[in-house]
């Protein structure tokens, strides 16, 4: 038979072990929570950027179509750099664009938030009736976090075969544009009071935490009237 003092030590060492297991399970549940939730805050993020990248793609196709392939096609070849100059990054590095400027010998041009509000009148009245990228809409009312993108139309060059679903017998004089159009969303966080990456890093003016997401579209313009076959 054994000693009183020796089965209650034995019981002592058996309940602290169970402890012990108990809250290491209870610690490693925790972290794991932790990681779920951050991880899925990320994938929203990210999927809320994608959001941001087309919606700011289908407000530059609304922009083309009010313009024009012609028009379009003209400030392409002739901006040379001034559209670098057009809204200048001014005060805190919030207020500059995720992206830099296009280099000036580019026959390309880049659409900002600035292009989309010159459209849009007080009244109603102009081409836009509301911005195509809204934060709100985007992330959410709550959030800290606010878009910001730019546009860029490159590789255009004008064509003479049939777009899909163009009469098949052909014998017109119709040439058509095809145009490439990137869309560079970013999400940032709206006070400014967060760290920007540093000019040594290559990212100046990019935020540590912001997330990134592009969208692309060929664009097939047109027709162009023209005297040759």
């Amino acid at each position: 038979m054994k000693h009183p003092r020796k089965q209650e030590g034995a019981v002592l060492f058996v309940v602290l072990m169970i402890v012990m297991v108990g809250t290491a399970s209870a610690l490693f549940s925790a972290t794991t929570v932790s990681h779920e939730v951050r991880g899925t805050g990320f994938a929203r993020q990210q999927l809320q950027t994608r959001y941001a990248a087309r919606s700011a793609l289908i407000g530059a196709l609304e922009w083309f179509d009010i313009f024009g392939p012609g028009t379009v096609r003209s400030i392409v070849q002739t901006r040379g750099d001034t559209d670098a100059k057009l809204f200048a990054c001014v005060g805190t590095p919030k207020s500059c664009y995720p992206e830099p400027p296009l280099a000036g010998n580019r026959r390309a041009y880049r659409l900002y938030e600035e292009h989309f509000g010159a459209l849009i009148e007080p009244d109603g009245s102009g081409n836009f009736k509301n911005p195509p990228v809204d934060a709100d809409a985007v992330f959410g009312g709550g959030s800290a976090y606010t878009p910001a993108f730019v546009i860029d139309l490159y590789d255009e060059h004008i064509v003479n075969k049939l777009p899909p679903g163009a009469a098949a017998q052909g014998g017109t004089k119709f040439k058509y544009m095809r145009t490439t159009m990137t869309a560079r969303g970013r999400a940032q966080v709206g006070d400014g009071t967060v760290d920007f990456a540093t000019a040594e890093a290559g990212d100046s003016g990019r935020q540590w935490n912001e997330t990134g997401a592009d969208m692309r579209a060929y664009i097939i313009s047109g027709p162009f009237i023209s005297s040759g076959s």
